[in-house]
């Protein structure tokens, strides 16, 4: 009988366990709000991550819309034929519109002037369906 209990006390830990070994990694309730925190911050950055995808992935179109914007209106213009006209036309996919038109004072009685302005509106729209427009004025001598 002397034997049996000294093989029991020899399998019983002769010193206290380690308290540090004890917490040696995160619990259920720790996992569970940091992934909560986690989630959360998706939640409200994703429809800016998404937005921003969005607007990169329209950049090219949109900056050769405005090239083709610009170059339109540095055009030399036939400064004879401004009054009323309206030209459209297709380049590298972006279908563009120029329209022409006499830009007048209001009620002012019309005088004798040497030169006439004219609006000129310039819109590009892209295959994505964004449109860019431009509005400027232009003069032409008057007959």
């Amino acid at each position: 009988m002397k034997f049996a209990s000294i093989g029991i006390r020899a399998a019983l830990p002769s010193r206290p366990a380690d308290p540090r070994r004890n917490c040696a990694g995160f619990t259920l309730f720790e996992a569970l709000v940091a992934l909560a925190l986690v989630l959360a911050f998706v939640e409200v950055l994703s429809p800016h991550l998404f937005h921003a995808r969005r607007i990169m992935l329209n950049a090219g179109g949109r900056v050769a819309a405005q090239v083709l914007l610009r170059s339109l209106l540095d055009a030399p213009f036939d400064r004879s034929q401004l009054a009323n006209v309206s030209r459209s036309g297709e380049a590298a996919g972006l279908r563009w519109r120029i329209v022409t038109e006499p830009l007048t004072a209001g009620d002012a009685p019309p005088r004798k002037e040497p030169w006439t302005a004219f609006r000129v509106k310039a819109s590009v729209a892209s295959g994505g369906g964004q449109v860019i427009t431009a509005e400027t004025v232009r003069l032409a001598k008057s007959e």
